[in-house]
């Protein structure tokens, strides 16, 4: 059975998103060996995404994992996420980093999304590392913790046959990421059902409810 860890990075400013995400864990239909949830009061007000990161990955790296997953609390996953990129990576020939190339990000505010193709990397909300890399972070207030990631560590990239995962932009906390509230002209396509029929019911009540 593969050993699968996930780090969730977290300031402790969003319980109920943090809660639906370990919901989505355990629906999972391959259950994962341990989470590292690395909530720790803030440092500073700057965003600290590497920090967390990093911190779960020093956590989990000696826990005898196969891989390690990065889970973002607000983003969307399905039920067969954590299955089907692990399946992936495996026939992929276990690359130390991992991830798709594809993101769709849907903004909850505005009702609207916009797809991205990412240039040789993947997002950091889809991404899978080896837990036994021996590399140096970007600083911890780095937002852009994936480019890093994938400028500095062997890696290899997919097209998914289907959505997987939803990026989901809100401008709550300080996390990391961008086009939370800026760069809104990016989001070029509107709702039309879209979200309802891409999320699991429960998802999209909770997304609904939580940001309306």
């Amino acid at each position: 059975m593969m050993k699968v860890g996930i780090i969730i990075p977290d300031r402790g400013d969003r319980p109920k998103l943090l809660a639906n995400s370990i919901r989505m864990l355990e629906a999972q239909t391959l259950k994962p060996h341990c989470i590292a949830i690395v909530n720790d009061e803030p440092k500073s007000d700057k965003p600290d995404i590497t920090w967390r990161y990093r911190k779960g990955y020093d956590l989990l790296r000696e826990k005898g994992l196969d891989i390690i997953v990065f889970w973002e609390n607000d983003d969307w996953y399905s039920p067969d996420y954590l299955r089907y990129m692990t399946d992936k990576w495996l026939e992929h020939d276990k690359p130390d980093l991992f991830g798709t190339n594809h993101t769709i990000y849907y903004n909850i505010k505005i009702k609207k999304y916009f797809e991205m193709l990412h240039d040789q990397r993947s997002a950091a909300m889809n991404t899978l590392i080896k837990p036994d890399m021996n590399f140096e972070w970007c600083p911890d207030y780095e937002t852009f913790t994936d480019l890093h990631l994938y400028r500095t560590l062997n890696y290899k990239v997919f097209r998914p046959d289907k959505l997987y995962s939803l990026g989901i932009k809100h401008g709550i906390g300080k996390l990391g990421g961008r086009s939370h509230i800026d760069r809104l002209y990016r989001y070029k396509f509107k709702d039309n059902g879209f979200l309802k029929k891409t999320l699991d019911p429960v998802s999209y009540n909770f997304y609904w409810n939580y940001f309306n």
